[in-house]
């Protein structure tokens, strides 16, 4: 696998300098739109729209000011949550709570004709931090590849959600990190082919710290309104949610994939399919419990079905779960998730939601219903 992630980054490098400034004629033009969905999770498709909207943009002014855009999100939610524990020894919980939930401030700046360059600023968890910065290159209509370099969410998974809680895929895969990225569009929207290559927050037993994680990540649109693709990494544990189930240097890194389907009929209905697994097991006490004597496989899935009665109204259902997703304690995946929403966008951007989920884990250890509200604007 590392002699591997050696010749992809050569290959990253070549395509680098194929996809430069010096050697581009005409901007690609057209880019698709991304709106992103009511209910606060953005797909990977929706931070595209940063790569996308480069792809079509010209030089706008000559003045510094004129080059850069700014924009933001703000997230309030409050929430009642209900556990039940299935051992009757354990007291049950109920808690609410109300909350500042996300700040976001992106910049994004034109530097030339070719390259433009993006920030992302947020606060989350009482703590503000930079989770996006990069700088694009793009190519031309005849060639039409491009280079992200920075921190970013590497190109694995897709995670696109109507609901407020993020689903179990999305937990499983996340993953941002510094890397590089390439990529080459084919026919226009039909399909993309994107690589890249990243160090990773969990190792092998041993293993010195250097650039030897590879993601790639294929979608195609043969018409509008379906979409579907499929990913690989070569190290699932990296992703930023579950790497801090990992309870030990592994004793060999194990890869993971994924495959989504996005279906849209007349605008209104809306389907998004997607799971998300690992190749291998992990050896036991690698995950959840140092203590485990088992084996274990994780994957997740998440399926939802949406209808928009209105441009204003939206509803959606979820049906989710995972399997070898917790070891039994209730702290990180359900083995089942189910739950509706309702969102209505009260003026332009300024949307709120309303969701119910009910969580069910390994072994009926426990349950949860939780109740959820957010009021969300973008600027």
């Amino acid at each position: 696998m590392k002699k591997m992630v050696s010749l992809m980054m050569v290959s990253i490098l070549v395509n680098a300098a194929a996809a430069s400034p010096l050697l581009a004629q005409e901007v690609i033009s057209d880019p698709k739109a991304t709106d992103s969905q009511p209910g606060g999770v953005k797909s990977l498709e929706d931070r595209g729209g940063v790569l996308e909207e480069a792809l079509g943009r010209q030089i706008e002014g000559s003045k510094w000011f004129e080059r850069i855009k700014i924009g933001g999100l703000i997230e309030v939610e409050a929430g009642y949550n209900r556990i039940d524990f299935d051992d009757r020894t354990i007291d049950d919980e109920r808690g609410s709570d109300v909350d500042l939930a996300t700040v976001e401030l992106a910049v994004d700046a034109n530097i030339a004709k070719y390259i433009d360059g993006h920030v992302l600023f947020k606060y989350e968890e009482d703590e503000l931090f930079v989770d996006e910065g990069f700088i694009t290159l793009t190519g031309t209509d005849n060639f039409p590849a491009y280079l992200i370099a920075g921190r970013q969410y590497i190109p694995f998974g897709n995670f696109e959600s109507h609901f407020i809680t993020d689903p179990t895929t999305l937990e499983l895969g996340e993953t941002n990190e510094g890397a590089v990225v390439v990529g080459y569009g084919l026919g226009g929207e039909l399909v993309d082919i994107c690589v890249g290559v990243f160090n990773g927050k969990t190792k092998e037993a041993d293993a010195n710290d250097h650039i030897d994680n590879l993601a790639g990540r294929m979608v195609v649109t043969p018409v509008e309104g379906i979409t579907f693709g499929a990913s690989f990494t070569s190290n699932l544990a990296a992703a930023d949610s579950f790497a801090d189930q990992v309870q030990r240097d592994l004793n060999d890194t194990v890869a993971g994939w994924s495959a989504f389907l996005t279906l849209t009929l007349s605008e209104r209905l809306t389907f998004f399919g997607e799971y998300v697994a690992a190749l291998e097991d992990f050896e036991a006490g690698e995950l959840y419990d140092g203590a485990d004597t088992r084996k274990c496989r994780p994957a997740a899935w998440n399926l939802e079905l949406g209808y928009a009665f209105t441009d204003r109204w939206q509803a959606a259902l979820r049906y989710g779960g995972s399997t070898d997703g917790d070891a039994g304690s209730g702290e990180f995946l359900p083995t089942a998730q189910y739950g509706a929403i309702i969102n209505w966008t009260l003026f332009e951007n300024t949307k709120l939601g309303l969701e119910y989920l009910r969580s069910e884990f390994e072994n009926d250890y426990q349950t949860s219903d939780a109740f959820a509200a957010q009021l969300a604007i973008q600027f």
